[in-house]
């Protein structure tokens, strides 16, 4: 087999599975096509087995660069970064004798039509 085509063929297998691991694409469809057409050219030299080994360390590698992507220093803040908030919280007694205006109702509610006397209930009305 002529070197230029195995290195063309194990660099077109690892891109694939390296975006296969980096981008979590499904193995069904454009991928599962792509795949076979590489395999198949890969089979006529006998270097499946090759290609195999390369798809799945791409794989790996895009999973991990993925990952090291997300878990890179300055990306994430770290808890000396985060300010803490400060809760207050109000003693028992108070929660129990709050002002009116936060327990009662909303102010925009209205109401329901549904509850409404119906209309065929008033009878019939005169026309002149």
């Amino acid at each position: 087999m002529d070197e230029a085509l195995l290195k063309e063929l194990t660099e077109a297998i690892s891109r694939l599975g390296y975006d296969v691991g980096y981008h979590h694409h499904s193995e069904i469809g454009w991928v599962s096509s792509a795949y076979n057409d590489l395999m198949e050219r890969a089979a006529a030299h006998d270097v499946e087995e090759i290609l195999r080994e390369h798809y799945l360390q791409g794989k790996l590698r895009g999973a991990e660069s993925r990952r090291h992507e997300y878990l890179a220093p300055g990306t994430v803040a770290t808890p000396a970064q985060t300010p803490l908030t400060v809760v207050t919280r109000l003693p028992p007694a108070y929660r129990m004798v709050e002002p009116p205006a936060v327990t009662s109702a909303p102010q925009s509610i209205d109401r329901p039509k549904m509850v409404d006397r119906p209309k065929a209930l008033d009878g019939f009305t005169l026309t002149r």
